[in-house]
């Protein structure tokens, strides 16, 4: 099971400062920093960030897949520079995402 963590946590990191080729990791910084300093909205940062991993599955699907797996196996948390109550944050969308394809794989 994946939950969001924080940097303090262990796990995986997927910022794009510290990890930017994660397969998890946001791809460019004017969203990441828009929405922290409230230039575009929370709605309009969730739509973006869950476009891009729709267009990285199309690449990296194996790597999603394997890491849902590893989800299955043990409990995950992905780490990000968020506070813990941030509910636009790529950490807690991409947990949602993996959880739910992680039921799917077991089905």
């Amino acid at each position: 099971m994946f939950y969001k963590g924080t940097m303090k946590d262990d796990g995986i990191d997927i910022t794009i400062k510290n990890n930017p080729e994660h397969v998890l990791a946001p791809d460019d910084w004017d969203m990441v920093m828009g929405v922290k300093f409230e230039k575009i909205t929370p709605k309009e940062y969730k739509k973006w960030y869950n476009d891009l991993i729709r267009r990285r599955w199309k690449g990296r699907k194996a790597e999603i897949i394997a890491l849902a797996k590893e989800g299955l196996r043990k409990d995950i948390k992905l780490k990000c520079f968020c506070p813990n109550t941030c509910d636009y944050c790529h950490a807690n969308l991409a947990a949602d995402f993996l959880n739910k394809l992680g039921s799917k794989l077991q089905s």
